[in-house]
């Protein structure tokens, strides 16, 4: 029969040499090593990669409506209960893991083990990580020249705030005067008599250059202004006290009272933070009694916000009231520097001051009475300053003597007189005067009252009921643990093995940027 035959196949005997198996053995061993090898270096630089990824994407929940009504960035580290809850975090970021690391690559690895080993919050240092992220987005919201026009408001006004102290010791002394002339007067009206004939000729004639003929002359308004700083201030210097807001809030539960949540972490590069950046941003994003900020919330636990951080009261009325009584020696500093520069005022002053304690020869006690009644004309007119700013009008810091209002003539009919707005733009808003007033707030204190406005407006959000500052995450620090098997060669010299796999120890910080 004859064979048949296929085309193409023809079967030969093949062997190798010892040698040649030996050698090949070797050659996939150097090869296999090399693969092994650069697959280990990848896998260490993998698993610091996916780390950061992992903490990236974990920052990427910062919380919306901090973030939408304040412009701040902080990770919420509260669980669906109101507990600051670090595992929680922990396991978001395993879970994200586990979903990437599906399906087969040359990079066979995944997360074993998370931990947050270090973490910074918003209420740490004092509320400093708070107020770095304010003042980054007060400079993205103004400008470096517009920030310098500030400056040198808020460089004068700073010079009136410390001429309040000054004139609060010349009042007093002022006072003490008037007193000791009464006790004087209590001594015996002959003496007051003849000394009084003494004085009327010698104070005229040194002061003014010649005798005067004896004119009508004002009530001593230094009684009517001591009884108004004892009294209810509101009531003089708000046209329709039933519009002042009546919301109330608990202090009980304030940032600065409670037991806060502590970070362990201070990796951010210290700086000394421009605490007129941090007011800007309060002018930018919170409420006062002339209206709202450009930005903020829309809901509002107190209506006078940059006033709770003046007042730190409970409620918008104290804070008001608060706010009401610092502008007013504010403004009377600056209005005793205008009276100080009007010569005839100052006459009428001396001549008031020789007519009430001038029988008692004693010419420091004359004066400190003079001093004390340009102070008390410079309150009436402060108080008229305060109306026509809470109406929404201006007020300069020191007015010319042209722009003076009041009459020492009108007394208690000062009160009276209707409010009316200046006719120029020359001056600053109500708000611009809170700016200053801030300043003489302590910046710790600052700080932790605009962190109880943000928690109680945000408290007030649909599903925010147990928001909470100290639980607000700026920085995190991260270990974790990341496992693969071999996938050439079971062993490589110089990498860490446990039960039959590869391990690779990662390390990373992450934190929402301040500059």
């Amino acid at each position: 029969m004859r064979k048949k035959f296929e085309f193409g196949i023809e079967k030969q005997s093949g062997n190798i040499t010892l040698f040649l198996a030996l050698v090949l053995t070797l050659i996939f061993s150097l090869l296999f090593s090399l693969l092994e090898a650069s697959r280990i270096e990848g896998l260490a630089a993998l698993a610091k990669r996916n780390l950061q990824l992992r903490l990236e994407s974990t920052f990427g929940w910062y919380h919306l409506p901090l973030w939408e009504n304040y412009g701040l960035l902080f990770l919420d580290g509260s669980n669906e209960e109101g507990r600051f809850d670090v595992p929680m975090l922990e396991g978001r970021m395993m879970e994200e893991d586990a979903l990437e690391q599906r399906g087969v690559s040359f990079y066979q690895m995944a997360l074993k083990d998370m931990e947050i080993s270090g973490y910074l919050l918003a209420t740490d240092e004092k509320g400093t990580v708070f107020q770095a992220q304010a003042c980054k987005a007060a400079k993205e919201q103004i400008g470096a020249d517009i920030l310098e026009e500030i400056s040198e408001q808020t460089r004068k006004g700073k010079e009136l705030i410390n001429d309040r102290k000054k004139n609060q010791e010349k009042w007093n002394l002022a006072k003490d005067a008037a007193a000791s002339a009464e006790a004087i007067e209590a001594q015996g009206e002959s003496q007051k008599e003849v000394v009084k004939e003494k004085q009327d000729s010698e104070w005229k004639q040194e002061e003014t250059g010649s005798v005067q003929t004896e004119k009508e002359l004002p009530e001593n308004p230094m009684d009517v202004v001591n009884m108004w700083k004892s009294s209810p201030i509101l009531a003089m210097v708000v046209e329709n006290p039933s519009q002042i807001s009546s919301k109330t809030v608990s202090n009980e539960d304030n940032l600065k009272e409670r037991k806060k949540e502590v970070g362990n972490l201070t990796g951010l590069k210290k700086e000394v933070l421009d605490k007129l950046w941090f007011i800007q941003y309060l002018n930018y994003y919170f409420s006062c009694q002339n209206g709202a900020g450009e930005g903020g919330s829309k809901t509002h636990a107190l209506d006078y916000e940059l006033e709770y951080c003046i007042g730190g009261k409970s409620s918008d009325q104290e804070n008001l009231e608060r706010t009401v009584k610092e502008l007013l020696l504010l403004r009377e500093a600056g209005n005793f520097t205008t009276i100080m520069q009007d010569s005839k005022k100052q006459a009428l002053a001396l001549e008031m001051a020789i007519t009430a304690v001038g029988f008692t020869g004693i010419a420091p006690l004359i004066q400190a009475v003079q001093i004390g009644i340009l102070l008390a004309w410079s309150y009436i007119e402060s108080v008229l300053d305060v109306r026509c700013l809470l109406a929404g009008g201006k007020v300069p810091l020191v007015k010319t003597v042209s722009e003076w209002k009041s009459d020492i003539f009108s007394g208690k009919k000062a009160l009276e007189e209707k409010t009316e707005k200046p006719k120029d733009d020359r001056g600053l808003t109500y708000r611009e005067y809170l700016q200053i007033l801030l300043l003489t707030v302590k910046q710790e204190r600052l700080a932790y009252r605009a962190m109880d406005i943000m928690e109680k407006n945000t408290r007030m959000v649909s599903g925010e009921e147990h928001f909470s500052m100290d639980h607000l995450i700026q920085g995190i620090e991260a270990k974790a643990l990341y496992g693969a098997n071999s996938l050439f060669l079971a062993f490589v010299p110089g990498v860490n093995i446990k039960d039959g796999g590869y391990e690779f120890h990662s390390r990373r910080q992450f934190y929402y940027s301040c500059q």
